[in-house]
């Protein structure tokens, strides 16, 4: 049986979105930014949020536990300005294209500042692709 629990090595803050990355089998950056957007969206609600699951999680297992999904990186090749659609196109295996267009159409559905302030956050959580493919 699977446990939620906040992670003691992959953490920014407390763990949270370490530990829930590590439930849901997702790169821990989707869950931060997750987050982030989520706080601007609600007014600061989702903060509130992250207390409590930091107050009632138990932290995880006192040995390094690896992650078995695959790694949200920032592409070095698909970039426009700073990577971060290329890289979540080649997460989610879909065109870097539909994911800028998304991301734009949110810029105007949440006026403008969340998603500005979300995509320059992501350019300093997801780290960039050291892998070079040819």
């Amino acid at each position: 049986m699977r446990r939620l629990y906040k992670d003691r090595f992959d953490k920014k803050i407390g763990g949270v979105c370490g530990g829930l990355a590590q439930y849901f089998h997702l790169d821990a950056s989707i869950i931060r930014l997750l987050f982030i957007l989520l706080t601007l969206l609600t007014g600061g609600l989702f903060i509130i949020v992250y207390i409590i699951l930091c107050a009632i999680l138990p932290l995880g297992p006192k040995s390094y536990v690896e992650a078995n999904y695959k790694k949200l990186y920032r592409s070095r090749t698909d970039r426009r300005f700073a990577g971060i659609c290329g890289g979540l196109g080649k997460y989610f295996r879909i065109d870097s294209n539909i994911i800028r267009f998304i991301f734009i159409a949110l810029l105007f559905v949440t006026g403008f500042f969340p998603m500005a302030v979300v995509y320059v956050i992501a350019i300093g959580i997801i780290p960039e692709d050291i892998h070079i493919t040819k």
